[in-house]
């Protein structure tokens, strides 16, 4: 019995770090994007533009990892894109980001994280925890 009560702490032990992690399922009120973020996580206030642009931000910071999710309303409606995703490197960080447009809105998803934190379970369940619906109902 012991043996069995130990084996289990040990598979506790070793679970994904993404998994003992708190999350959170944010999404907006017209449903239009879902994800999880771990917690704790920021939401900033919103920054307005003089065209009427409009962004706001859940952002989860540690020293050593920034996660984002950023909305953008335009005032203008842009071309609706696949989407984008980009990854910049330099001598200290790692910048993961990926784009959606839909109409007058931009999603963007940003990561910044060291080059050793590549391929972190953490990072990897945000990057694909969002989910977005292009015509709301």
């Amino acid at each position: 019995m012991r043996s069995a009560v130990f084996a289990l702490l040990v598979l506790i032990a070793g679970a994904d770090a993404a998994w003992a992690q708190a999350w959170l399922t944010v999404a907006d009120a017209e449903g239009r994007f879902r994800l999880e973020m771990p917690v704790p996580f920021d939401l900033p206030p919103s920054q307005v533009e003089a065209d009427g642009t409009v962004t706001f931000a859940y952002v989860h910071e540690t020293p050593e990892l920034a996660l984002r999710f950023e909305v953008v309303d335009h005032a203008e409606a842009a071309q609706s894109l696949p989407m984008l995703v980009t990854r910049v490197r330099d001598s200290e960080h790692l910048v993961e980001m990926r784009s959606h447009v839909v109409g007058r809105r931009t999603y963007r998803m940003v990561a910044i994280f060291p080059p050793e934190l590549e391929g972190d379970p953490m990072i990897r369940r945000f990057m694909q925890s969002v989910h977005y619906r292009d015509d709301p109902r």
